[in-house]
This record gives C-alpha cells, sequence and structure tokens, in this order.
C-alpha cells in the first residue's frame, strides 16, 4: 500500500483556514480597531476578507502589521523572572491611540524643557497625531533625551492547549444541556410560549467622551468597575477612552484597559509601573472647569474650526503636578493643545500659530 502523504504543518500558508480561525481574527481586528491601529474603512475591509478567507495565510495577512491587542496580552516590557523580553515590533506595525498620545506626551515635555522650538514642536506634534506606524512615532523622537518607551511583543501563548481545554469545556456544556431538554420538555414549551416583543428594547445613548457629560459618564463607570476613581493615565477620545492603573495584587505593576460604554482588560499581563506615575483621583477633576475648557478650547487656542479630538490626564512632569493635556485639530490639521491642573486653573496654551 503507498504511504500516505504527509500531513500539512499548521504553520504553511496554504492550509485550510476552519471557522474558528476566521473569528480569532475577527476578535483581533475589534480590539485593534478600539485601540486605534485601524481607521474605521480599514477595519470594516479586512473584517469583510477574513470572514471570507481561505487559508491561514490569508488570515495571517490582515493581522500582520499590528501590534498584538487585547486577545493575545500585553506590550510588556519584561519577562517572568526579570529577563528582558525579547522582540520590538517592526517600524511597520500599526500605531495605537495611547502610543500617539505618549509620543505627543514627550513633545510636549521637549518643548517645555526647551529641546524643541514652537515651530519644530507644533509640526512633530501635528505628524504624531497623523502618525499611523510605530516607525513615523520613533522618528518624531530619536533626538529626545527622553523617549516613551517601545512596545514589545508578548509571549506566545499556548493557543492548542487553550483550542483543547475549550473543546472539552463546550463538550461538557453540551452533554449537560442534552440532559436538561431531556429531562425537562415542559420548559421548552413555556419558553417558546414567551412573547419577546411584547416591550420595546429599552436604548440607553452613551455620550461623546470630548464632553463633560461624557467624562463623569466615564468616571462613573470606572467606579463602579474598580471601587475607586484612581488612575495612572487616562486619555478619552469621542467614542472610546483608555486607562491604566495599578495591579491589584502587586502596587509595582500597571494593567491597562480600553473602554467603549464599558471596561475592557488591554493586557493579560501587567507592565512594569512608570516611575514618575503617581495616583490620581479622578473624583479631583473640577467638572465645571473641565467642561468649560472642553467647550472653549477651539476658540480659546484659535484653531479655526477645531475640535476637541482627546484629552489626557496624567502626572506630567514639566508642570510638576497631575494635570489634564486637551488636545484641538481641525479638518486641515492645524492643532494646538493647553494644560490645566485637576482643579481647572490652566497651567500652559500651546495655541496655534498662523
Amino acid at each position: 500500500m503507498a504511504d500516505s502523504p504527509p500531513a500539512r504543518s499548521v504553520a504553511d500558508p496554504r492550509t485550510r483556514a476552519r471557522d474558528i480561525d476566521r473569528a480569532e481574527v475577527s476578535t483581533v481586528l475589534d480590539a485593534a480597531y478600539a485601540e486605534g491601529q485601524l481607521g474605521a474603512q480599514e477595519y470594516h475591509d479586512r473584517v469583510k476578507r477574513a470572514g471570507s478567507a481561505r487559508t491561514l495565510g490569508e488570515l495571517r495577512g490582515l493581522t500582520g502589521d499590528l501590534q498584538s491587542p487585547a486577545v493575545f496580552g500585553p506590550t510588556t516590557e519584561r519577562k517572568r523572572f526579570g529577563r528582558r523580553h525579547s522582540g520590538e515590533y517592526p517600524a511597520r506595525t500599526k500605531a495605537r491611540d495611547v502610543d500617539r498620545a505618549r509620543t505627543i506626551a514627550a513633545l510636549d515635555a521637549a518643548r517645555a524643557d526647551g529641546q524643541l522650538d514652537a515651530e519644530e514642536h507644533t509640526a512633530m506634534t501635528e505628524l504624531a497625531a497623523e502618525a499611523r506606524t510605530l516607525g513615523e512615532l520613533t522618528t518624531l523622537v530619536t533626538e529626545l533625551q527622553q523617549r516613551p518607551a517601545a512596545p514589545v511583543k508578548p509571549k506566545v501563548r499556548n493557543t492548542f492547549r487553550i483550542a483543547t481545554i475549550a473543546a472539552v469545556v463546550l463538550a461538557a456544556v453540551g452533554g449537560f444541556a442534552w440532559t436538561i431538554r431531556a429531562d425537562e420538555p415542559a420548559a421548552r414549551e413555556t419558553a417558546a410560549s414567551i412573547n419577546y416583543d411584547a416591550a420595546p428594547p429599552l436604548v440607553i445613548p452613551t455620550p461623546n467622551l470630548d464632553t463633560i457629560a461624557g467624562f463623569v459618564q466615564f468616571r462613573d463607570d470606572y467606579r463602579t468597575k474598580f471601587g475607586d476613581a484612581v488612575v495612572d493615565e487616562a486619555v478619552l477620545h469621542d467614542e472610546h477612552a483608555s486607562a491604566v492603573r495599578r495591579a491589584p495584587d502587586n502596587g509595582d505593576w500597571t494593567v491597562s484597559y480600553t473602554y467603549r460604554g464599558g471596561f475592557e482588560r488591554s493586557n493579560s499581563q501587567v507592565a512594569t509601573r512608570d516611575r514618575k506615575a503617581v495616583d490620581i483621583d479622578l473624583a479631583q477633576v473640577n467638572t465645571d472647569a473641565l467642561g468649560a475648557v472642553l467647550s472653549t478650547a477651539a476658540a480659546t487656542l484659535g484653531v479655526p474650526d477645531g475640535v476637541v479630538t482627546h484629552y489626557r490626564i496624567a502626572n506630567d512632569t514639566w508642570v510638576g503636578r497631575p494635570s489634564i493635556t486637551v488636545y484641538v485639530r481641525n479638518e486641515v490639521s492645524q492643532s494646538a493643545h493647553l494644560v490645566l491642573a485637576l482643579s481647572g486653573e490652566v497651567l500652559q496654551t500651546y495655541p496655534y500659530e498662523r
């Protein structure tokens, strides 16, 4: 009898994709979109292509330029046992909103301590806000004395073991459900008789986070989720936000979360806490003052037809205290920003210069 052909390696890009492979890639794309690595059009295009992909190679092509998002673990700087984590992302890797925000913060610090003049700072900040890859961001801070740490790849997870455990659990649940169905036919008949269309669905709108109503919603949801309003850093955009707080079991580490009406953990592991980070209580934010700044920032900073794109709450060392940096931009990339204390006092302004 002739020898059967060798089994094709799972790593072979020609290997046929399963439904679970396509679903997993879609989950990665969802997380990457939430983190700002993908724009809306690119995100929808990739999700559509993932749904029709026939091979693993096609699926890998859809995620090859992405940082590993929430579903695949963190961008930590160290492995366990104190060894350095190997492998920074290639320069062509997509940048997240938090990467852009940290680069802009570094440029702001460089402007404040005299490394950059006003013209350089304005131009480089505009480029950072529009940057799509980590390489573009790195180029902007290469000559600075203090640069944000580059994200690195997470450790590889044992997906085969996870899939095996998941299959066993699903089989057990399926068997249990079959037993219930066989023993309780009356319950099935009762459920079928319920008219779920009798009452209209309740829709609760979520305010834009670049308004004071959005900030209050974010703060209230944060307190409900964690039991306090303490953060190391929070960055709020119009429809999504990110937050960094101390790890619950070790104050020397932090955990990152994304927010879209609810909080999800960005990293499955923790990262070393920034030496400059301090505990910031969002309850200390003067909401009246912040609301006034958010509604008038474009006019105050002289950005024609500008809007608030995002604001960052963190311990900014160049102003010597926790503060809120509000960023304004218009459709032709004219931008400016200002810094205010949690109490509402405006500390610094960097207006648009014509």
